[in-house]
């Protein structure tokens, strides 16, 4: 019971993060919409994709640990 209720958490999750991962870049388009270049709109991406990265890995880590 255990295993599978920790299963659909990291599921969860990882749907949680792929969301927030093509709404920064549906972001980014409608930035370069409004004018911003596309190297603004890249370098927004950037800083806003690096604190999801770490999030990732820190899920990452806790999962090796068990969590």
């Amino acid at each position: 019971m255990q295993g599978k209720r920790q299963d659909v958490l990291s599921k969860t999750i990882a749907l949680l993060l792929s969301l927030q991962i093509f709404l920064i870049g549906f972001q980014a388009k409608i930035r370069i919409d409004q004018g911003n270049s596309s190297l603004e709109a890249l370098t927004w991406m950037i800083q806003q994709y690096i604190p999801v990265l770490v999030k990732i890995r820190s899920l990452q880590n806790k999962e090796k640990k068990g969590f």
